[in-house]
C-alpha cells in the first residue's frame, strides 16, 4: 500500500509539471531567458524527457538501477543549476519555469538520496542483488 502511495505521488508531481509543459507548449511561450532563444525547443524536449522518465523509472515502472540515486541527484543538481542559468522566470508572462523547476529538483534532491520515495520492491531488488551465496 505504501509503494502504491509513494509511486502515486512521484507520478502526480511529474505528471502536473508535464501538462503545465504541455500547456506552456501551445501557448508557444518562451521557457528561456532572450540571450538563449535559440535553445526554447531543445530545452521543451528535455524537460518533457526527463519528466517522462521520471515517471516512468520510479512512478510506473520502478526498478533496481545501481547508481539511481546517484544519477536522480546529479540529474537533479544539473537541472537546478540549468533552470538558474537558461530558464526564464516571468510574472508579467504567467511562466514561472524557473522558479518551479528549481523547488521540484531541490525536493528530488531531499527525497530521493533519503530513500523516502524508494518503493519496498526496489529495496528489496538491491538486497537481493547484493546477497551472496557462501557454500561450504
Amino acid at each position: 500500500m505504501k509503494d502504491n502511495i509513494k509511486r502515486s505521488i512521484v507520478i502526480a508531481i511529474f505528471w502536473v509539471f508535464l501538462l503545465y509543459l504541455i500547456w506552456l507548449i501551445s501557448q508557444w511561450s518562451m521557457i528561456v531567458k532572450p540571450e538563449y532563444s535559440n535553445r526554447n525547443i531543445p530545452m521543451y524536449v528535455i524537460l518533457i524527457l526527463l519528466c517522462l522518465y521520471m515517471i516512468w523509472l520510479y512512478g510506473i515502472y520502478p526498478i533496481h538501477i545501481k547508481f539511481s540515486r546517484a544519477t536522480a541527484l546529479v540529474i537533479g543538481l544539473l537541472f537546478i543549476v540549468v533552470s538558474q542559468v537558461i530558464l526564464a522566470n516571468d510574472g508579467y508572462s504567467h511562466i514561472y519555469i524557473w522558479d518551479l523547476f528549481s523547488v521540484l529538483w531541490v525536493l528530488i534532491l531531499i527525497l530521493f538520496p533519503t530513500n523516502i520515495l524508494t518503493t519496498e520492491k526496489v529495496k528489496k531488488q538491491k538486497a537481493k542483488k547484493n546477497e551472496v551465496i557462501i557454500e561450504v
